[in-house]
């Protein structure tokens, strides 16, 4: 990605990094004006954390479940 052959590394990433500001302006620039429901976020957003939850502690008890087997099956 950057050019090692440039004679001055330091200007590269200089300018890869403003490019990359630009990107990250227009993409803001060029988003909807329409408001979004605060609610409906914030709602989906807990439902969200909630499924994570549940998938991580559903994930862990296998695994705990899992590591319980193998340390029985060789005592």
């Amino acid at each position: 990605m950057l050019d090692t052959r440039a004679p001055n590394l330091t200007e590269s990433i200089r300018v890869l990094v403003h490019n990359s500001d630009e990107r990250h302006q227009r993409t803001i620039a060029s988003a909807p004006a329409t408001k979004t429901e605060p609610k409906r976020q914030s709602r989906n957003r807990r439902f969200r954390e909630k499924r994570t939850f549940w998938s991580m502690l559903a994930f862990g008890l296998l695994l705990g479940g899992l590591e319980l087997f193998i340390v029985l099956h060789y005592l």
